[in-house]
């Protein structure tokens, strides 16, 4: 299969992304693990995710709520600390099929009746930001469980941006050191597709805000949804 395939994907994934809260490392990650194996894929997918959400964060920086990420965004560092460490001492066909258990829920919590949907009360955002930051450090897919708690708040789609890419940062900054440290040797050959792989997905963070007002994604997200549960299976399995 040829890696082209990771830069339509990274593109439509930005753009997902940005309308989501999450999407960009889950579902690159899998993509990355057709080509690399998974600590490596977790580590270079982290890199691209960093550089994104820098840049979301200069298109959206004067919406963040400080009080929503004071409440949720500083224990996701001690998670992130703890998952990042942890990672190095599991197997990688371990960490394979955690990922595919993890695409498999995140694909199913999209598909699920909304009158079926559970939400976290506001007194876990302590909780929520820890395990935000844990699996973050561990898999790289941090994403939805921030989306599961920002949901509570009655907040613009821009604030629930700008302050979802200030906590995915801060878990950024602390687990890609972590890995550095052990696979940053697989930067050497890889540097000249992550470069472009981080151009790609500023045009597609580009494309998802002109679209941010004007199209609705419920149907697109069933679609990834279901992309995202047959991947889990292949994963897992």
């Amino acid at each position: 299969m040829e890696q082209g395939l990771i830069f339509p994907v990274a593109f439509l994934a930005a753009a997902f992304a940005l309308f989501s809260g999450f999407g960009l490392g889950t579902i690159l990650t899998p993509v990355f693990l057709l080509f690399y194996e998974p600590k490596v894929a977790i580590f270079l997918v982290a890199i691209v995710h960093l550089l994104n959400n820098l840049f979301k964060f200069s298109l959206f920086k004067k919406h963040i709520d400080l009080e929503v990420l004071k409440r949720f965004g500083i224990l996701s560092i001690f998670g992130a600390l703890i998952g990042a460490f942890g990672q190095m001492y599991l197997e990688n066909q371990f960490l394979k099929r955690l990922v595919g258990l993890l695409l498999i829920f995140l694909g199913s919590k999209e598909i699920v009746p909304s009158k079926l949907e559970f939400r976290f009360p506001k007194a876990f955002d302590p909780i929520g930001g820890f395990l935000s930051g844990l699996v973050g450090g561990l898999i790289g897919n941090q994403g939805a469980i921030r989306t599961a708690f920002l949901l509570n708040y009655a907040i613009s789609k821009e604030t629930f941006i700008a302050t979802g890419v200030v906590i995915a940062c801060v878990i950024d900054f602390t687990r890609i050191p972590i890995y550095w440290v052990s696979y940053g040797s697989s930067l050497s050959h890889s540097w000249q597709m992550i470069t472009l792989l981080v151009g790609v997905t500023f045009l597609g963070t580009l494309f998802g805000t002109v679209l941010l007002k004007r199209f609705s994604i419920e149907h697109f997200r069933k679609f990834v949804a279901t992309v995202l549960i047959l991947m889990g299976v292949y994963f897992l399995f």
